[in-house]
């Protein structure tokens, strides 16, 4: 029981956290969508895709090598030379970037913030090096408390500076805020300190070993961002504005389950591995839990989405209202892809995930340069048939290898679906007695109701819900490895 209750807190922590975090960022993405025009926030928009999809390959490659591998003298150091080369060689893509950004784009806005953004990419190398570190001693709650503090203080931040007028440059000073205070936190929060060694025999193992992972980041950020530089080029950044601000909304929604959930599953199963224990059907368990209250979540927005929108971001954006009702559907698979991926590349199948993605990729470029012409909405619609058939694929894998059974899935299902469908039948219900309320009252109301339902479902599987989520802090025990040459 006491060891239930630790596990329950421990996993907790993560969400509580994330929770914090996603409202902070949803507050700055309310003020920037008010303070800024449809057009800046649109350049902002495709200027930080090529940013994130730089930052994306530091928490691939040597970061999952650091938590995977067993000890030796060379670990530490020889993931943080392959860091600090892969920054540089970043760096000198994004000045190509730069110039491209410049006659793609009919605006300079594009091409002048990812100028102000490229440097950020350094510190992101030590951070990310830091925090694989940290995950490899297991100390989650120091994470997620670094990453608190950090994100609130740059949240702050950008809010103060677009009230001030700053403008699009408050987001940027939010990127380097966050990453200074996370490179201090993190360094405090270790015994271990950078040193670079010598030799690079160990280095071209580490990048041999992370190609394939390399390759899925860039394929991924085309399934996953292609269709917005789609926009930005044949329509225009407001389009792309559109697009980026709906899914925005939703990714507040889904990222405050997906990421710690993907942290926590990425450090349990890699530590398993590392301490050669079965990983067996865990990662539905883990799911379970934490996808009966994002499913339910998700519900609720697409729900509220015709009253929400406009009353959080303002009325000029409701046009983006079909486009988040949309994206509701498109990220209930990212609860899936959060555990499946760290399962399978524990697992080695980073080829067999490549093939996916690489027609995954091939498909969204293709289809959302069709149908961009018909607007944000049907390009959403279509690039979420795709990325949702790549997490199904992903999800058939996974089965197969963890040989999970029919009753390991009924009981995830089980566990998940009565907050799902206590969500839907009092959204309904409200919605039938209650047609004509005003927006503000419609949103209250609706929460409202969500809660009740979902809590009601919630508390009819209790036991099941606690059992899941406290499986989240179930990691092995954290022993000393003896490091080899």
């Amino acid at each position: 029981m006491a060891s239930n209750k630790e596990g329950i807190v421990s996993g907790g922590i993560g969400f509580l956290s994330r929770a914090t975090v996603q409202f902070l960022l949803f507050g700055v993405t309310i003020v920037a969508t008010r303070q800024l025009s449809i057009e800046e926030f649109g350049s902002y928009a495709l200027a930080s895709l090529f940013l994130i999809v730089a930052r994306a390959l530091f928490y691939v490659g040597p970061y999952e090598y650091l938590l995977k591998t067993p000890l030796t003298t060379t670990l530490y150091a020889t993931c943080l030379r392959a860091n600090i080369i892969l920054a540089t060689m970043i760096s000198c893509l994004l000045a190509l970037v730069y110039f491209f950004a410049l006659r793609i784009f009919d605006t300079n806005d594009v091409s002048r913030l990812i100028a102000l953004l490229a440097p950020s990419i350094f510190l992101v190398a030590i951070t990310a090096w830091y925090e694989a570190v940290l995950l490899r001693d297991l100390r989650v709650r120091r994470y997620y408390l670094s990453t608190l503090i950090g994100d609130c203080i740059g949240a702050a931040l950008a809010v103060f500076l677009l009230i001030k007028g700053y403008g699009v440059v408050s987001l940027v000073a939010q990127t380097y805020a966050r990453l200074l205070i996370l490179f201090v936190l993190y360094a405090i929060g270790t015994t271990q300190r950078p040193a670079l060694g010598r030799g690079w025999t160990h280095v071209r193992e580490v990048f041999l070993w992370s190609k394939e992972r390399y390759y899925a980041v860039l394929l991924n950020f085309t399934s996953t961002y292609g269709a917005d530089v789609v926009l930005g080029i044949m329509l225009s950044p407001a389009a792309t504005g559109l697009y980026r601000a709906s899914s925005r909304i939703v990714s507040t929604l889904t990222d405050l389950f997906a990421q710690p959930l993907q942290k926590i599953s990425q450090t349990n199963l890699s530590a398993r591995l590392v301490q050669e224990k079965s990983l067996g059907t865990s990662w539905l368990t883990m799911l379970s839990g934490v996808g009966a209250i994002g499913w339910a979540g998700l519900l609720t927005l697409g729900f509220l989405a015709d009253d929400l929108v406009p009353l959080a971001l303002g009325e000029k954006w409701t046009p983006a209202v079909p486009i988040v009702v949309s994206f509701c559907a498109i990220k209930s698979f990212m609860l899936l892809d959060a555990v499946t991926t760290s399962f399978l590349v524990c697992h080695d199948r980073q080829k067999q995930m490549l093939r996916v993605q690489i027609c995954v990729a091939i498909a969204v470029v293709g289809l959302s340069w069709f149908v961009a012409p018909f607007g944000p909405q049907q390009v959403a619609i279509v690039v979420g048939g795709v990325t949702a058939s790549m997490s199904l694929i992903y999800g058939y894998m996974v089965l197969k290898l963890s040989k999970a059974g029919t009753q390991a899935i009924l009981d995830m299902i089980k566990t998940s679906a009565p907050p799902v469908i206590g969500t839907f039948l009092a959204l309904s219900l409200l919605e039938q007695m209650f047609p004509h309320l005003s927006r503000e009252q419609a949103v209250i109301w609706g929460l409202f109701a969500a809660a009740v339902g979902s809590i009601t479902g919630a508390f009819i599987v209790r036991a099941r819900i606690l059992t899941a989520i406290g499986s989240l802090g179930h990691l092995p025990d954290a022993k000393p490895s003896r490091a080899t040459p």
